[in-house]
């Protein structure tokens, strides 16, 4: 039982690796396998994701700074939620849950969605300071 999920985490950080491997050789213009933000077509309007795979390029070429312009709230989430999946997966394959956990609890959820629809509304308010929480257009 543990050799498969194992196997399963396994073929997921493999997957993970080679498509990070991708974008960070060919740039997110060149994925052709991600497709664009839908809600930013057809509304002009970006969406609380918009912009990070162009952040994760960035990262995986190690300018932060760039990374974070493009998305700061997904650069700022994005380890903390890999984090909780990692201490998960680890309990996940061991078959019991880790001593340690990022449990966080229900409030912590709202406060997490709360921010997340709030930068969704201001990174669409075309003001600065505001409209430097939108992702530059390159």
């Amino acid at each position: 039982m543990r050799a498969d999920r194992a196997l399963w985490v396994t073929l997921g950080v493999l997957a993970l690796a080679i498509a990070a491997f991708a974008l960070r050789q060919n740039g997110p213009s060149a994925s052709a396998w991600m497709p664009p933000c839908q809600f930013h077509r057809f509304t002009g309007l970006n969406c609380p994701g918009c912009g990070m795979t162009r952040a994760a390029h960035a990262a995986l070429n190690g300018d932060f700074a760039k990374a974070i312009r493009f998305n700061p709230v997904g650069m700022i989430l994005l380890p903390l939620a890999s984090l909780g999946l990692l201490l998960e997966l680890t309990g996940w394959v061991r078959g019991k849950p880790l001593p340690f956990r990022l449990y966080l609890g229900a409030k912590a959820g709202w406060g997490f969605f709360t921010i997340i629809f709030c930068f969704w509304i201001l990174r669409n308010i075309p003001v600065w300071p505001f409209t430097l929480l939108s992702p530059p257009q390159n």
